[in-house]
């Protein structure tokens, strides 16, 4: 069987694959599968059906026409056939080597079903000369983490920001084919969407998951794109939704799958007031950050009789200090966001991975003949 499959899903003809599989290909010693998922309505560039025709291993997954994005993520999770499974938007970055690490913790960590890692977030629209500094953690090892501690973090909210502190899912992250097989099993969403299939994926993966492993190296790069509010499929007595902001759509995408569960969504708590303050803190227009704040304090005063109104506060700041610093800090390299000109995440990810310790250090492969600190 295949070792992994990183799965790609194409929501529209404007987003090309073409550029991510012809990177990862160069990696022609790795035991990967790339699977595409697409709407039937939507053309992918001829190259691609070449190179999956003259022997890649690309397998392309059609969904119906206009199926949502919750929906083509379930499709190429299921065309999906590696012994771990991925999953990353074509405008993004991944390891090539992830096959490789994912395969060292079969061997060393059997119970570990879930592996998550730092992931650089890249801007593409970033100006040059007033971005954010990009961290990159000093530190490559590999270790397991507290699942009672990574739950409260995710549903009761502990020390996040406007969304929960999560990196384990099926979005930039990978999952063994186990756990990927019992989460299938779980009944598909029929009276419910979310346009943020990641915070379903991280609930599910969290709950069901029976140990994880969390890698230091980065091991991908997100084109970050903003959130845009909208109002899918939700017609459940439930104030927080998608089309307030990100924070009301992770709460909402926690209150249905604990729902589909039989159990009740207790995130309402200081913590997710703090959440939805720092969401509307983020709009530096004033018009929006108004229509978000009243729209959040709406739906706390409708949420269990409104005790948690009081406490949600926020304030406007039409200008957010940017990090600019560079050299070592806490245990992280601050870089330039445009170091070697790169543009986008791929391109930021093939410069810095020149910085990372080589997966095959950190796993321990024969080539460098020497372990590190694993899980």
């Amino acid at each position: 069987m295949t070792k992994l499959s990183i799965c790609i899903p194409v929501e529209t003809a404007a987003q090309d694959a073409l550029p991510l599989v012809t990177l990862l290909l160069e990696n022609q010693s790795a035991d990967f599968e790339i699977v595409i998922a697409k709407p039937a309505n939507v053309a992918l560039p001829g190259t691609l059906h070449e190179l999956a025709a003259g022997g890649a291993n690309i397998v392309i997954a059609e969904a119906t026409a206009g199926t949502t994005r919750q929906h083509l993520w379930r499709q190429a999770a299921l065309a999906a056939k590696g012994e771990w499974v991925t999953l990353v938007n074509p405008a993004d970055m991944i390891e090539s080597d992830l096959a490789m690490m994912v395969g060292f913790l079969e061997t060393t960590s059997p119970e570990v079903d879930a592996l998550a890692w730092n992931a650089f977030q890249i801007d593409r629209h970033a100006e040059p000369g007033n971005a954010s500094s990009v961290a990159i953690p000093a530190s490559y090892h590999i270790e397991k983490l507290d699942k009672t501690v990574m739950l409260k973090a995710f549903f009761y909210w502990e020390n996040s920001l406007n969304s929960p502190k999560m990196p384990f899912g099926l979005y930039h992250a990978a999952i063994r084919r186990s756990l990927l097989d019992a989460l299938l099993q779980l009944p598909e969403p029929q009276e419910w969407s979310t346009p943020v299939p990641q915070y379903e994926w991280a609930a599910k993966v969290l709950l069901f998951a029976n140990e994880l492993a969390f890698c230091a190296r980065p091991m991908s790069a997100i084109n970050v794109a903003p959130f845009i509010a909208e109002h899918p499929l939700h017609p459940w007595n439930f104030p927080f939704h998608s089309g307030i902001g990100i924070a009301g759509a992770v709460a909402e995408v926690q209150f249905h799958v604990l729902r589909d569960l039989g159990t009740p969504w207790s995130g309402g708590n200081e913590a997710f007031v703090r959440a939805l303050m720092i969401d509307c803190m983020m709009e530096t227009g004033r018009e929006a950050y108004k229509n978000k704040g009243n729209a959040y304090f709406a739906a706390l005063k409708e949420f269990e009789g409104g005790h948690l109104a009081p406490f949600f506060r926020p304030e406007f700041h039409e200008v957010r200090q940017k990090d600019q610093r560079r050299g070592l800090h806490d245990g992280a390299l601050l870089i330039d966001r445009f170091v070697a000109g790169a543009r986008d995440a791929r391109e930021f990810y093939t410069t810095v991975k020149l910085m990372l310790a080589p997966v095959g250090l950190i796993c321990g492969g024969a080539l460098y003949g020497k372990d590190t600190k694993a899980a």
